[in-house]
């Protein structure tokens, strides 16, 4: 599943969206991969001017971004 889910990321930057939506991006990854997968994406929006949407119940990220909206 983490090799599907990398590949997902991989074809979802590749065209430098504006706006990067991520859904889960990180739940089936082990630590090291799911920080792998958040500076990826972290890096690709500070690189392209993209604003950038994690949607997650995942605690690993929690402390990650400043900007939170909690449900």
């Amino acid at each position: 599943m983490g090799e599907q889910q990398r590949a997902a990321i991989a074809r979802a930057v590749f065209h430098m969206p504006a706006v990067i939506l991520a859904d889960e991006p990180t739940s089936a990854l082990d630590d090291y991969n799911a920080n792998e997968v958040i500076n990826l994406l972290e890096e690709q929006a500070q690189q392209t001017g993209a604003a950038l949407i994690i949607v997650t119940h995942d605690r690993r990220l929690k402390d990650r971004f400043q900007k939170q909206i909690t449900l």
